[in-house]
């Protein structure tokens, strides 16, 4: 016996889609038959209880705009004490100009082969999967896709429908706005942070290699409400003291000055077409923090450039507590936009550490009127696009403003 449910998912591209779907597995009762029961979300209390040997039911992805990619997040799971077998798919053709598949990375799932996987019982760590499926659309109209669930007791192999299809590997996006391009795929040595602020890129090596004006940057995060993406250079642009008056204030510094003046003396003149690139009023948070914790905003700083606070270092090195292996370290000692106390600025060692070693007497920061290498940072616009590369350092991101 065959139960259909529909469920149309919204249309808006800047949310991510859930389906939550319970699966209560089949329970033998007195050895003769099977008792099973299904939950959708959203319909809790108007769950099926059938009698059956199997059971199978179909969810359909409503939609997706022409000329458009959307992820949605599948959620599969088991609230019963007894663990199933289930298989997950896509039902018929795909139409022409459409395809649809899932996404590798780290914290979801891959669907499982045609005869199916084994969920176990609630409660369990495994008795949940969660897969990304994504649905590229390249015609002039919105499509739909009808995805299917096939459910059986746990001992049995299940088979795909005559009309049923198993998901295979998307592709990465490679071409699109700079802000979903770097978050796509970082490659097997990067990953994701989300602070609820902004999405960072985390790792060792991560596919976030960028070329813009001839320079290659590193993007590190996306803002999660603007879709705006800061960079920071690969390498030091200048060798040069925070501020030789040994104010350790970003705002009126001599790095300040130097980051932003518009002559091809200054960084900021040397960039291209650099007002239309670039987030002019970028706010830079300077407030004091020991990097553990976003800093309070206390201290914000309006500039077209500036440079990654002691917060944003530490959350892109955060898979690795030491912070000595991350991508931002290139064996420099750089300055950070982070006062320490009233006299000294926070700085990354040539180690990875702000604060493995002695240099020059000071153990965390080191005095403005040093010569520090100087790595500015840039907040890319929204509408930003990527137009050929793979994000490695051979290959970088390249960048257009054409759509």
């Amino acid at each position: 016996m065959k139960y259909k449910i529909k469920q149309f998912l919204k249309a808006d591209i800047s949310k991510i889609y859930i389906l939550g779907v319970g699966i209560i597995c089949l329970l033998l009762i007195g050895g003769f038959f099977s008792f099973a029961m299904f939950t959708v979300n959203r319909e809790r209390n108007n769950a099926i209880s059938i009698i059956t040997g199997n059971l199978t039911y179909k969810l359909e992805v409503d939609g997706v705009e022409s000329n458009t990619t959307k992820d949605f997040t599948v959620t599969l799971s088991n609230p019963n004490n007894r663990q199933a077998r289930f298989n997950f798919y896509y039902v018929g053709s795909l139409p022409n100009n459409v395809e649809a598949g899932y996404k590798v990375k780290n914290g979801v799932n891959n669907p499982p082969s045609s005869t199916g996987v084994n969920l176990k019982e609630d409660g369990r760590s495994s008795s949940t999967n969660t897969y990304i499926i994504r649905v590229v659309n390249n015609t002039s109209s919105s499509t739909t896709i009808t995805l299917g669930v096939e459910v059986g007791l746990d001992y049995n192999d299940l088979s795909l429908p005559s009309n049923g299809h198993l998901f295979e590997e998307a592709p990465p996006i490679k071409i699109g706005k700079v802000s979903e391009v770097v978050l796509d795929d970082q490659g097997p040595n990067g990953d994701t942070f989300n602070d609820g602020i902004d999405t960072f890129i985390t790792g060792t090596d991560p596919n976030n290699y960028i070329l813009y004006s001839d320079i290659l940057w590193r993007a590190i995060a996306v803002n999660n409400e603007s879709k705006t993406t800061k960079l920071v250079t690969q390498d030091g642009r200048r060798t040069m003291a925070f501020d030789e008056n040994d104010s350790n204030n970003f705002a009126g510094s001599d790095v300040e000055f130097w980051l932003n003046h518009t002559s091809t003396w200054g960084f900021l003149g040397t960039l291209d077409d650099y007002e239309n690139y670039i987030v002019m009023d970028s706010q830079w948070d300077a407030s004091e923090t020991g990097g553990d914790e976003r800093p309070d905003g206390t201290n914000i700083v309006t500039d077209a450039v500036g440079l990654l606070n002691l917060y944003e270092y530490k959350t892109c090195n955060r898979n690795d507590y030491s912070y000595y292996t991350g991508y931002l370290n290139v064996g420099t000692i750089w300055w950070t936009l982070t006062s320490y106390g009233s006299q000294y600025v926070y700085v990354i060692y040539d180690n990875g550490s702000n604060m493995g070693f002695e240099h020059d007497g000071f153990d965390i920061g080191d005095s403005p009127s040093i010569n520090m290498v100087v790595r500015p940072s840039i907040n890319l616009q929204e509408n930003v696009q990527v137009i050929s590369g793979e994000g490695t350092e051979s290959n970088p991101y390249v960048l257009s403003l054409e759509q």
